[in-house]
């Protein structure tokens, strides 16, 4: 885009076995931008791996502890990490500003949260939708499904997460008008 300004719209965050070539070719395209607009506006969510894979091309290493996620059934958590490994360089020490809405969604929404409370990103747009717990289906009746969450994500920096509120961004505009905000902010000049 105008001033040296990568785009990158996501819709689903794929798990890293089946989205790493993708991300990386789209990590790849703007490898030599200025600056970066991730829109996860329309994303309905995905799987956190991909989530941290996304969020691995931001830092510089595979030493940041991204989240946990705790599974009640099992007394379990697991932790993600950066990755060490990635099939396209990282993006480093330039500007990224990610796009929310009221559509983002669950894995979408952990990109958005994750940057941001690793102070790597700013988020314009509207809140996001709230889902940060996973949840098993369970069949009442023909045709009613109960959800009901079975594990929780916790954030290392912040120690909470979105589940019920949302992300909130940090420059609030209606979703249709974030990319502008972005840009602007972004090219001040132009």
């Amino acid at each position: 885009m105008e001033g040296n300004i990568g785009l990158i719209e996501i819709r689903r965050i794929a798990s890293a076995t089946e989205g790493a070539d993708a991300i990386g070719a789209a990590m790849q395209l703007v490898a030599h931008s200025s600056a970066l607009v991730l829109d996860l506006r329309n994303c309905l969510g995905g799987a956190p791996e991909g989530a941290a894979m996304w969020c691995s091309y931001f830092f510089p290493d595979d030493q940041v502890h991204l989240n946990d996620i705790y599974d009640r059934t099992s007394d379990t958590t697991r932790q993600y990490w950066t990755a060490a490994h990635l099939p396209a360089p990282r993006y480093l020490d330039r500007p990224v500003h990610v796009l929310t809405s009221g559509v983002t969604f669950s894995g979408g929404e952990d990109v958005a949260y994750t940057l941001q409370a690793q102070g790597r990103a700013v988020l314009v747009g509207a809140t996001t939708r709230g889902g940060a717990h996973p949840t098993a289906r369970h069949a009442v009746a023909e045709h009613v499904l109960v959800t009901v969450p079975t594990a929780r994500t916790i954030n290392t920096v912040t120690g909470g997460n979105w589940e019920g509120v949302g992300v909130v961004p940090d420059v609030p505009v209606p979703a249709e008008q974030a990319l502008d905000a972005a840009l602007k902010a972004l090219r001040p000049g132009i």
